[in-house]
Parts: structure tokens; C-alpha cells; sequence
């Protein structure tokens, strides 16, 4: 698996992942792949960045080389959301035409960030692709869903199919510029969620206070991204067995302004 995070806030929107891969054997058994690969993918034409997790390889193929392929032609689409939909669909195609020894391996999901332009601001939205059917990632569909997550999280209810519509947005962009924070998390529930979401809720409760040092910058921002992927990486490095070891090596973070000016303290732009 793989653990990512994201946060959105009225100054930047900022990913981190780890950089655990494994290989799924015949025999169910796993093995190390690559502790020190990006799983952020910035795409530039929207603003925005992906990142990942579930299928990372499958024989020779690589969901971080096809995403960037794919985020070299984002110019080629209307909208960030038509360009979520389109990689989708392409996603749908390409994992029917590969093979996998079970179903559950081509469950795959992908944090996508934009800013889009709604009423003179640029307002940012977090489009979740994902094929798992819920969050217990057990099982998959066949087509890969695209929703819009902000406007459900600002209001805490359920996601529907509706988001985009400018009245939506410009309640996001409010709640962002009265010193809301977005948080969202991904990857293994059960081990990173409780740790993610207890520092999340310290994030939240001190950025609302107005009471975190610099809380404007882009090093505060990959700090705030990157920190609970750091703390469930050093756990599970020291009580996992190696086999059963899913999360882990180096943490990635990218974070990007309205105006599309990236940041990365890993190297990652």
C-alpha cells in the first residue's frame, strides 16, 4: 500500500507521500522494491499535483511513469476536471488490458489537486480518483470514479455528484479564507488514519487559532503535509516484520501556491 496526505489551506495546497513500493509474488509474499521514489506527480497546466497509491507496478509497468506522461498533456484538455475525467477513463482502459494474479491488485487511487478560476479567485479542489469500492480495500470496480471532495468536507457530508457548480466553490474559497483547513488522508486506513488524523486535528485547531509559526509559508505547509507520514513510517519501521511492511522510506512533499509557484523540501518539482 502507500500512505499519502493531503492539505489544502487559502495559501498553498500540499502533498506528501511514502516511498515504500512492493511487488506482490505469485505466492502472495511481497518484496521490496524501492524505498526512495516519488509518488507525487506535479502537473503544472492546472495548479495542481498527484499523488498515489495501491498499484504502483505491475511487470514493467509504472503508475508514476504513466502519470507523468499523462500530466505532460494536461494543456491538451478544457478544465482540470476534464482532464481528471479523460485520465480516469484512459486509467479504466490501461488496467483492463494488464494482467494481475487477483483482482485487488489493480485497486489503485490518486489524489489530484487544481486551483480553477471561479468569480476572479483561483479556488482550489481535490478531485479523488479511485477504483476501490470503499475504504476497507478489499475490493474493486471496473471503471475508475472521479468525484470532487472540498465542498462535501467543508460541510461534512457524504459526496454526490455535484461540486463544481460556482456556488459550491465560493463557499470553499470562503470557509478557506476564513482559516479553514482541508485535510485528507489515504492509503492504509486502519494504520495511518488514527495517527494522521489526531495530528491533523492539532493542524486544524492551531492554523483556525491562528496560532502556527509562519503559517502562511510553503516550508510550513510541507511540514504540516509531511509530518504524519514521517510518524506512521517510524512506527511500522520499528514493529513490522519485513515482510509485512507496506509503508515506509523516504517522505516526499510538494506544495503549490494559487499564483502556481511549486515548492518541494525533497526535491520533488
Amino acid at each position: 500500500m502507500t500512505v499519502v496526505a493531503t492539505i489544502i489551506t487559502r495559501h498553498f495546497t500540499a502533498h506528501a507521500s511514502d516511498s515504500y513500493l512492493t511487488r506482490q509474488k505469485p505466492d502472495g509474499t511481497l518484496e521490496q522494491v524501492d524505498t526512495q521514489s516519488t509518488k507525487l506527480v506535479p502537473v503544472p497546466h492546472w495548479r495542481g499535483a498527484m499523488a498515489f497509491w495501491g498499484l504502483a507496478l505491475n511487470g514493467t509497468w509504472s503508475t508514476l511513469s504513466w502519470l507523468r506522461h499523462h500530466a505532460a498533456q494536461a494543456g491538451q484538455h478544457s478544465s482540470a476536471e476534464q482532464f481528471a475525467n479523460a485520465l480516469a477513463a484512459d486509467l479504466s482502459g490501461e488496467l483492463e488490458r494488464q494482467t494481475f494474479h487477483r483482482p485487488r491488485e489493480k485497486g489503485i487511487g490518486i489524489h489530484f489537486t487544481a486551483y480553477e478560476r471561479v468569480q476572479d479567485y483561483w479556488i482550489p479542489e481535490l478531485f479523488l480518483l479511485s477504483n476501490w469500492t470503499d475504504v476497507s480495500y478489499r475490493d474493486v470496480q471496473k471503471q475508475v470514479g472521479v468525484s470532487r471532495r472540498t465542498y462535501f468536507t467543508v460541510k461534512n457530508v457524504d459526496a454526490g455528484p455535484v461540486g463544481a457548480e460556482s456556488g459550491f466553490r465560493i463557499e470553499v474559497h470562503t470557509f478557506l479564507r476564513n482559516g479553514g483547513l482541508l485535510l485528507f488522508n489515504n492509503g492504509d486506513p486502519v494504520l495511518f488514519n488514527p495517527i494522521a488524523n489526531a495530528m491533523g486535528n492539532v493542524f486544524r485547531e492551531l492554523y483556525g487559532r491562528g496560532a502556527i509559526s509562519q503559517s502562511d509559508s510553503k516550508e510550513t505547509h510541507c511540514a504540516l503535509v509531511r509530518h504524519p507520514v514521517e510518524a506512521v513510517s517510524r512506527l511500522i519501521a520499528v514493529l513490522c516484520i519485513p515482510t509485512e511492511r507496506r509503508i515506509g522510506g523516504k517522505p516526499h512533499d510538494l506544495c503549490i501556491s494559487p499564483e502556481g509557484i511549486f515548492w518541494s523540501s525533497t526535491g520533488d518539482v
